[in-house]
């Protein structure tokens, strides 16, 4: 099944070995060879050899240099696991590495230590480092680990927001794709949308997967999730569910033939937009302006400014849960949707009643309470940054929450927890020994994305930033288009000089079970 409830860490009796398999595939004519180092149940290693090539072989937009790019599988625990790849140029063999850990940076850096290996024909060098790696107990978060005399990898740190260079998928999404398009796509998350992103670089195409679910935090997409979707499987894109699809290019002339209806399609390369719908527009245009303001803020910067700017607009949307929570003695803490959204304005009361519908909002709340009633408690970012935001302020139902659950009532017990539990986490920050762009050239990058949307370079922290003109007056001036510099270069690759939203038809066809979440077909 390929079915995302949340992203967890599975440990399995502490040791790395019982989370990573290492799959070589090699391509050869229809069929594929496969070679594994690790043992793997036969039926994972008959769906990799679909996963690891999800494109159309013989097309020519995959004879490009080697790729990394990640798969994700659901076992029979509903539990996630990751496959990371690596492609070889031309596509005609793919290291992977199989992993309950959701560790990029560090599987990246093996997967291509691997592959340099293998090129020189370092075979007793490889295996080495594979059976280190593969004996070692898992270390504590910020733990520098040894594997050989240049290999070497830093623990991820899952307490953090994840920031930029660090986080390659949010690097690589937040390069790629443009400030107004990451709106509209994030609305269309929050709505639970049926999502298509396609891009003809697989490593760009799995990051902007990975990297706009990521920003749900303190929320997780619900719903069918499938960074890279394999040609066999694509009849997904007809399913009347939400999901959330990264589509390689060289399949999209087929998808696009495809009985679709209502769906979000986002194309990297070209950095345009389709939608029928105006979810963007619905949102309270305060935290959408605010969340706009605070993205091109740190368009050229580094550090966890976009991951942050995110969670401030979660926590203006749904930072007052806590002013819901029903607290008796002797019983259960429950969560009242009618407190949750009365005390709201009107615009943002028509969005949380939409909102306490969604499955992403439904888990969390349930998350929530599960917490509270067993005793354990939580602290995690988003709870920090509605304390320190103006979403908690004075509210005395929220300073009576918080006496409660330090005093202790009903089902809390009286110690609660202050240490966060990685389980309800899915923002990582990754070691900063392998973000495999220098800081200098991802400023360079960020840059000029800030030139390529405003128009002019970055303007100096004192002064204020300047705002793109207007799709009117561009129409009005078109020498205001071509004066906009473009990004010549992302991740090796030319992008247009300006995305665009394109509106698509609404269809008339109503379509049920849209936030009916339901399991993939059998592997």
């Amino acid at each position: 099944m390929i079915h995302m409830v949340r992203v967890e860490i599975v440990p399995r009796e502490g040791k790395v070995v019982k989370l990573c398999d290492v799959v070589n595939i090699r391509f050869i004519g229809p069929n594929r060879c496969i070679n594994y180092l690790f043992f793997s149940p036969q039926e994972v290693l008959q769906t990799l050899t679909k996963f690891c090539f999800p494109f159309y072989v013989d097309s020519h937009a995959v004879n490009q240099v080697g790729q990394n790019f990640t798969f994700v599988l659901t076992d029979i625990d509903s539990k996630q696991r990751f496959g990371f790849c690596r492609l070889s140029s031309g596509a005609k063999s793919c290291f992977c590495i199989l992993s309950y850990l959701p560790w990029f940076e560090v599987f990246y850096k093996l997967l291509n230590v691997l592959a340099d290996y293998s090129a020189k024909g370092q075979d007793s060098q490889r295996s080495e480092l594979l059976e280190t790696f593969h004996k070692l107990t898992i270390p504590e978060p910020g733990t520098s680990v040894h594997l050989g005399v240049h290999s070497y990898f830093t623990v991820p740190d899952i307490r953090e927001l994840p920031s930029i260079p660090e986080n390659r998928n949010l690097t690589e999404y937040f390069v790629a794709v443009d400030v107004n398009n990451m709106l509209h796509l994030y609305a269309s998350m929050l709505y639970e949308r049926r999502i298509l992103i396609c891009c003809s670089k697989l490593s760009t195409l799995t990051a902007c997967i990975h990297g706009s679910a990521a920003m749900l935090y303190p929320m997780f997409w619900q719903h069918v999730y499938i960074p890279v979707l394999p040609p066999h499987l694509l009849d997904y894109c007809c399913a009347p569910m939400p999901y959330l699809i990264g589509i390689h290019l060289s399949l999209m002339e087929k998808v696009r033939n495809m009985a679709l209806e209502d769906v979000v399609i986002l194309n990297v390369d070209t950095n345009t937009l389709e939608t029928p719908f105006d979810d963007l527009q619905s949102l309270p245009n305060d935290v959408v302006s605010a969340l706009k303001s605070r993205l091109k803020k740190v368009s050229t910067t580094t550090g966890d400014g976009v991951a942050r700017a995110f969670l401030k607009a979660q926590a203006s949307f749904f930072g007052s849960y806590r002013n819901a929570l029903k607290i008796e003695p002797g019983e259960p803490i429950t969560f009242c949707e009618e407190t949750f959204v009365s005390h709201r304005s009107a615009v943002m009361r028509q969005f949380l009643q939409n909102a306490i519908q969604l499955q992403l909002f439904k888990q969390f709340i349930d998350g929530r309470l599960d917490l509270l009633n067993s005793g354990e408690g939580f602290s995690d970012v988003f709870e920090e940054e509605i304390n320190m935001g103006e979403y908690a302020g004075s509210d005395k139902l929220y300073h009576q929450w918080l006496s409660t659950v330090r005093k202790g009532s009903g089902a809390i017990l009286n110690t609660v927890k202050t240490k966060a539990n990685p389980a309800m986490k899915t923002v990582y920050k990754f070691a900063k020994d392998h973000a495999k762009m220098g800081i200098k050239e991802v400023k360079n990058r960020l840059k000029q994305k800030d030139i390529a949307e405003n128009g002019c370079s970055a303007a100096p922290e004192e002064a204020p930033p300047r705002t793109a003109p207007s799709p009117l007056v561009e129409k009005k001036d078109p020498k205001l288009r071509e004066d906009r510099r473009p990004i010549t270069v992302h991740f090796g690759q030319v992008r247009p000089p300006r995305p665009h939203v394109v509106k698509r038809p609404k269809s008339n066809i109503a379509v049920e079970g849209r936030r009916t979440s339901v399991s993939s077909p059998e592997q």
